[in-house]
This record gives structure tokens, C-alpha cells and sequence, in this order.
């Protein structure tokens, strides 16, 4: 029982340090950049001397005040934080001409050096590059990696302790007698001493490290009353540093990480995922996927991830790959990297051929994998609508292996129309047709479009590239159905101003290599993109279960299949009327938020607990992106289009992308591109040519 208790405090308390260390480092940074921008203002207007933070000002140079004015945005940002936090404690440290830095001082002083030490936190541009530039094969790059990663795992606990040790004495000179050489040394004369048990309680406990993050509660709640004479700058110092102990706890020299030692023991039994512990099948290594198995990660249960690819896709993206923007590595990570860190995560590649839901096995091929829990996270495939002949001469977007052969066929149809033998045949390898007005639809529409526009440039001489046509295709009365009528017109008047012609209310009769039938006219195109509809998996075939129309399995409001017990859907294998009674769309924030939700359930499950209340889906709203500066966004009642919309777009996808080194890249190709027009990845794979003539 003290056991569980325990180990339940010290899981509140990684939360606590996962979840508000972020925001509590973004407030420190935005804070220090204020004060480092008044202090400049001032500096800039009087001529005295002293120390930042001191009070003082100081007539500074020319280098000095542009040095100061750049800091507080790079703080503000979190920008090369640790150096910009070493000139600031240098500089501070240096105007106190050698004094002990006390009080309200030290606590700004230990300020900078947690900064120093830990790094801006995950909500910077520090955090968003860090991971990327490692990856740079530039050794002074790497050597600097290497040092902050040794500063925050050897000081960052020394600097716990003495935050507290000085912290601790602090306190100690509330309870001295009044005008002693300490107080006055520490708080000044002005301070009033509290002569008080809890003080004494909270000192001793931040000494030891005792319930540390409740002894600094305590104090930071006490400060505000406690009639210290301080200024509000100073305050907001010291009540900083006392929540940066609330969040990150006591640290290794300290009784709670002891206690945190003492209750691991058995969470590292755990991570060793006994076999006698029960198992989780996760079929799909999708947004769903992941997110279910991520969700199970303090779970006593054993998990298996199969998937037939080992990657984990960011298909948002993919339409880029597609059309030569980004490369397949870009949008894509390796499956067995997302889980390195979990210890009861197996992975393994395989193709699922079936389920047999009474002997409760999962076949890949003939070997069977036995389940105790199983989640069906199989995604979707590109739906022709019966008429899978098509499927050759219009390929979809789903795989990695689908954007590299469309982008093929791209690149090779200009190849084609400048060894074209008629103007004809000329014509036809340079008319683009895309079927289907969705996200998917528009945004490969408005890429080839700019792709022929300004990407080739130049660099054909029997063609030229700008005078290809682009055609979408689109069945019903307007594009972007799911969209408010104003952005869908939006994004037609955007397609239009890029030179692609929408067709409305066109319905497509056939396809083959030579174009496309769209009911008593024909389109001679040798380049046919899908972007119509999609089919889900055969899961539901598996489990011999009814389904919706387009193949996704019917489930329970708990997103279980309907009389298999503990066997569950989500994403697009699933069916379900958690959106305001209406179906769940597609999406990945849908998918991934079906997947913590079932990974809730099988850990309510696991432990007896009640089961979470019937899933929800919050939707943020919807994207798409036409071109350069060219997007519609939809964010509850709010709808934005143009160039707001384009770079919302862009920062989303960034922050939603797997990897820091991911994140790097895919913002220097947009650069490029932007500052360009340029495509950096037009390279044509494979052996297409065949496939396209035949």
C-alpha cells in the first residue's frame, strides 16, 4: 500500500516536470528578456554604473548595446539560450565586484544557471533545431551537443542542491533573532523574521530534499504575505525559482529521489515485460497505432507493435514527397526509434493475414501471436469505387512507396514532352489530371501547378514547363466539402490563380494510359493522380464483421468491436459516432486521440479501475494548403485563408512532424523553396518508363 502510494507521487511528479517545465522555462525566458530590455533602455538614456540587475546602470559601448538589444528576443524565443544566459550571469556576476550574491540576487543568479544547465525547454527553437543539428557532420556542432547533454546530466542535480541549500538558508534566517549579521547579510535590514514551525519544517525539508516540491509550495504560497521587503521584479525572482523546484522535485542528492529509487525497483520489473504479464497487440504503426501503444507506457502489460513497414509515416506530408518538395526520409520514422525508451514495447515487421478472435491469435502469414487485448489501428487504401482496373493509370497516396512512383511519373512526363515526336503527344504528357477535390486533391493540384510554374524554369529547351496543363476533377458542387463554403471558394479562387482548371459537378467514367473519360468528352493526359476516395483495410474480413460503406468496422462507444471481447478499432479501420453523434472523420489528430483513449481503456482494464466515460472526438479544426501563400484553415467558427492560413499551416505540420532532425530539415527545404522556387529532391526512381507507355 505505502508502496503504490509512493510510486503513484513519484508518477504525478514526472508528470508535473513533463507537462509545466515547458511553460515555466518559456515564463523565466520571457521575464529575463524584459529586464534585460528595460535595463538597456535605461542604460541607453543615463550614464552610471552598477550591475544588471542590480539597479545600477552603465554607460555601455556601441557592440554592448546591440549585444543587449538582440538578447532579450533571443531569450524570448529561446534562441541560443545558453549562451545568451552564461553573458548575463557572467555580466552579473562581474558588476557585483565579488559580493555574495544573496536574496533576491542569488535567486535570479540561480535562474540563469538553471537556464544554463537544462536549456530553454521543449517550447523553443533551440529544442525544435537541437535534435536536427546533431545530425550536422560538423564536429564544433557536435562537440557543443555533447556539452550541454554532459551540463544537464551531471550539474543539473548539483544545481538542485544548491538551489534548495540556499534556498534552505533562507528560511533559516526567519527564525534568527532580529538584527542578527546573518539576516541582515541575507534578506537586509529591512526584513521581518518569522519566527514560525512551518518555516523550520519547510527549511529542513528543502535541505533534505524531503517532499520537496510541497515544502517549495508551501513557501512560494507564504511569499506574497510573508512581508519581505522586496521589489516586484524581485518577487517574481524568487517565486520562479521556488516553482522550478515545485516541477523538477529535489534531484538526485535528495531524499525523494531515494524514495523515487526505492519504488522504481518494481517499475523496472515492469519495463522488463515478464511473460506472464498480459498482452497487447497493436496491429498498425500509424497515429493510431503509436499512440495506443505510447499510451500504455506505465501499463503492467506487455506490448507488441507489428506493422509491415518499419516506419512511421507523417502522410500529411506526403503529397510533398510526391511532387519533389521533400524527400521520403523527411516525413518519416523509423518505428523502432519511437520506442527505444519504452521497455515494454516489442516491435515487429510483418504482414497481419488474419484474426482468429476465439483462439484470440493474430496470424502473420502462418506464425500466430496471442493476444489478450488487441487493437486494429490498420489505417486505409485508396478506394476506385469498383473500378480497381483503374488503379494502375491512376495511382493514389498512401505509402512512400506510392509519392516516390508518382513522382516519378511527374518528373518523367516533362522528360517525355521534350523528346515528344507531335505537338499532340507533346500536349498530352503535359496535361496533369487530378481526381478527387478533397485536402488530398487540392494540395497535389496547387504543388504540380507551382512545380511547372517556377520549379523548372529554364531548364528544358523544346518546352516550356509553365504552359502545362493541371485539371481537377471534382464530382460534387464544390471543392473542400468538409469546408465551410467560404473557404472552399477561397481555395478554388487560389487554385484558379495559379492556372489549375477546376471541373465541378465531373463525374470520371474511365481511365486508362492515354486519359481520362469524364462523361461524352475526353482528356488526353498521360498522368492520372487518385485522390478520390479511400477504402478501409480488411480488418473487418478478419473478424467476419458487417461495415460501413467504405469497409471500416462498426464500434462501441468505448471503441471496442461489438461482441469480441477486448478487441478494439481505430483510426480509419474504425466506424464510430463519437463526433456529436455524427461519424469520426478520418484525420490523424482523430486517429492519435482514438489511441490514447483505447490505450485508457486497457490500462483501466488492467487494474480494475472504471472504465474512461465513452470517446469524444475534439476536432481543432481542419488545413489545406494550395501553394505558396495560399492555404485555408478552419479553426472552430474561425476561418482563415491566404497567407495567415499558409503559415499556420506550415508551423503545425512542423510541430506535429516526429523528430527533431525531421523538424530541421523539412524547415531548411521550405526555406529553400520559398526563397527559390526551387525543388530539392526531383529525382526520378525506379524504372517507369515501361509502365507509363504501356
Amino acid at each position: 500500500m505505502w508502496r503504490n502510494t509512493l510510486k503513484r507521487a513519484c508518477g504525478f511528479g514526472l508528470a508535473l516536470r513533463v507537462l509545466c517545465m515547458p511553460w515555466l522555462l518559456l515564463l523565466a525566458r520571457i521575464w529575463f528578456g524584459q529586464v534585460v530590455f528595460v535595463h538597456q533602455i535605461m542604460t541607453m538614456a543615463e550614464s552610471s554604473h552598477g550591475g544588471l540587475f542590480s539597479g545600477g546602470l552603465r554607460a555601455p559601448s556601441g557592440l554592448d548595446a546591440a549585444l543587449h538589444s538582440v538578447m532579450p528576443l533571443l531569450l524570448t524565443m529561446g534562441l541560443l539560450t545558453r549562451p545568451v544566459a552564461l553573458v548575463l550571469l557572467i555580466e552579473t556576476i562581474a558588476d557585483s565586484h565579488g559580493a555574495l550574491a544573496v536574496g533576491a540576487q542569488g535567486a535570479k543568479l540561480a535562474l540563469l544557471s538553471w537556464l544554463i544547465v537544462g536549456g530553454a525547454g521543449a517550447m523553443s527553437l533551440d529544442n525544435l533545431l537541437g535534435r536536427g543539428l546533431s545530425w550536422i557532420p560538423f564536429h564544433p556542432i557536435r562537440l557543443t551537443r555533447g556539452l550541454y547533454v554532459w551540463l544537464e546530466r551531471y550539474l543539473g542535480p548539483l544545481l538542485q542542491f544548491v538551489i534548495r541549500a540556499g534556498l534552505a538558508a533562507s528560511l533559516v534566517n526567519f527564525v534568527l533573532p532580529a538584527g542578527s549579521w546573518l539576516q541582515k547579510a541575507m534578506l537586509g535590514a529591512a526584513a521581518t523574521p518569522l519566527v514560525h514551525p512551518a518555516w523550520c519544517a519547510a527549511a529542513l525539508a528543502l535541505a533534505l530534499g524531503c517532499a520537496t516540491r510541497f515544502a517549495a509550495l508551501f513557501i512560494a504560497v507564504m511569499v506574497p504575505v510573508a512581508g519581505i521587503a522586496m521589489s516586484t521584479d524581485d518577487r517574481l525572482a524568487v517565486l520562479l525559482l521556488l516553482f522550478v523546484l515545485v516541477v523538477a522535485g529535489g534531484g538526485v542528492f535528495s531524499l525523494d529521489w531515494l524514495l523515487d529509487r526505492w519504488t522504481g525497483s518494481e517499475s523496472q520489473e515492469d519495463d522488463s515485460a515478464p511473460e506472464d504479464l498480459p498482452h497487447v497487440v497493436v496491429v498498425g504503426g500509424g497515429f493510431g497505432g503509436v499512440a495506443a501503444a505510447q499510451g500504455l507506457r506505465n501499463a503492467r502489460c506487455r506490448v507488441t507493435l507489428i506493422d509491415q513497414r518499419n516506419h512511421h509515416l507523417f502522410q500529411p506530408l506526403l503529397y510533398q514527397v510526391a511532387t519533389a518538395a521533400l524527400s521520403p526520409a523527411e516525413i518519416a520514422t523509423p518505428i523502432r526509434s519511437l520506442f527505444r525508451r519504452q521497455r515494454n514495447v516489442r516491435v515487429r515487421l510483418g504482414q497481419v493475414t488474419g484474426v482468429d478472435a476465439v483462439a484470440r491469435e493474430v496470424r502473420i502469414g502462418v506464425l500466430p501471436v496471442k493476444f489478450d487485448y488487441l487493437v486494429l489501428a490498420t489505417g486505409a487504401r485508396h478506394s476506385y469505387f469498383g473500378k480497381d482496373n483503374w488503379a494502375p493509370f491512376a495511382p493514389g497516396l498512401k505509402s512512400i512507396e506510392d509519392a516516390t512512383a508518382v513522382r516519378s511519373r511527374l518528373l518523367r512526363a516533362f522528360e517525355e514532352a521534350e523528346c515528344a515526336a507531335s505537338e499532340t503527344e507533346r500536349a498530352a504528357w503535359l496535361t496533369f489530371v487530378i481526381v478527387g477535390g478533397g485536402p488530398t486533391g487540392i494540395e497535389l493540384a496547387g504543388a504540380i501547378a507551382e512545380l511547372a510554374r517556377h520549379g523548372m524554369a529554364e531548364e528544358y529547351r523544346m518546352i516550356d514547363p509553365a504552359v502545362a496543363r493541371v485539371i481537377l476533377l471534382q464530382s460534387g458542387p464544390r471543392i473542400l466539402p468538409t469546408f465551410t463554403a467560404t473557404l472552399s471558394s477561397a481555395a478554388e479562387r487560389s487554385l484558379q490563380a495559379l492556372g489549375v482548371e477546376v471541373r465541378l459537378d465531373t463525374r470520371v467514367l474511365g481511365v486508362d494510359s492515354e486519359g481520362v473519360d469524364i462523361g461524352g468528352q475526353r482528356i488526353a493526359a498521360r498522368t492520372v493522380l487518385w485522390a478520390a476516395g479511400v477504402a478501409a483495410s480488411p480488418a473487418a474480413q478478419w473478424l467476419n464483421q458487417t461495415t460501413d460503406p467504405s469497409g471500416r468496422l462498426a464500434v462501441a462507444a468505448d471503441l471496442s468491436v461489438p461482441d469480441l471481447q477486448r478487441i478494439y478499432a481505430i483510426g480509419d479501420t474504425a466506424s464510430c459516432l463519437g463526433w456529436r453523434g455524427t461519424a469520426v472523420p478520418g484525420l490523424a489528430p482523430a486517429a492519435k486521440q482514438q489511441g490514447r483513449y483505447v490505450a485508457g481503456v486497457i490500462a483501466a482494464s488492467l487494474t480494475g479501475r472504471r472504465p474512461p466515460p465513452p470517446f469524444r472526438y475534439r476536432h481543432f479544426g481542419s488545413l489545406a494548403t494550395i501553394g505558396r501563400q495560399a492555404a485555408v484553415a478552419e479553426i472552430g467558427k474561425l476561418c482563415v485563408w491566404g497567407e495567415p492560413a499558409w503559415w499556420f499551416w506550415g508551423a503545425t505540420h512542423i510541430a506535429f512532424l516526429v523528430g527533431g532532425r525531421n523538424r530541421a530539415i523539412v524547415i531548411l527545404d521550405w526555406l529553400w523553396a520559398y526563397l527559390t522556387y526551387r525543388r530539392s529532391t526531383r529525382l526520378i526512381t525506379g524504372d517507369t518508363r515501361d509502365k507509363m507507355m504501356d
